[in-house]
């Protein structure tokens, strides 16, 4: 199975079996979300592996497992098929899930307010 990560200035690959995938991608993102303590913080310092340790196959390879892990239980489940985490495409709608949909509400214009 192929696992690729677009992270849109960066793109990364790894080829893994699928047997015992998840439950390993899922241990990574869960231990890494305890100590990050947010979905955010956890996402940020994957990317945050990927681009300081480029050249570790191994940093690399836990850092795309940790975002498998978080893509499997928060977006949706992973199969086993080659998969793509196109983050330019898919972190937009976790800062903003309501998206457009102010756009049309007529308390748009209070959305932000504090």
């Amino acid at each position: 199975m192929k696992i690729s990560v677009d992270g849109g200035s960066f793109k990364v690959a790894i080829e893994t079996e699928y047997e015992g995938l998840i439950a390993e991608a899922t241990d990574i993102f869960q231990a890494t979300l305890k100590q990050a303590q947010s979905n955010d913080k956890a996402i940020l310092r994957f990317l945050q592996i990927i681009l300081e340790h480029r050249e570790s196959d191994d940093a690399i390879g836990y850092a795309v497992l940790g975002l498998l892990g978080w893509y499997n239980e928060k977006i949706d489940p992973v199969e086993d098929k080659d998969i793509e985490l196109n983050l330019p495409k898919i972190l937009p709608h976790l800062i903003n899930p309501a998206g457009d949909l102010t756009a049309t509400s007529e308390n748009e214009k209070n959305t932000f307010k504090h």
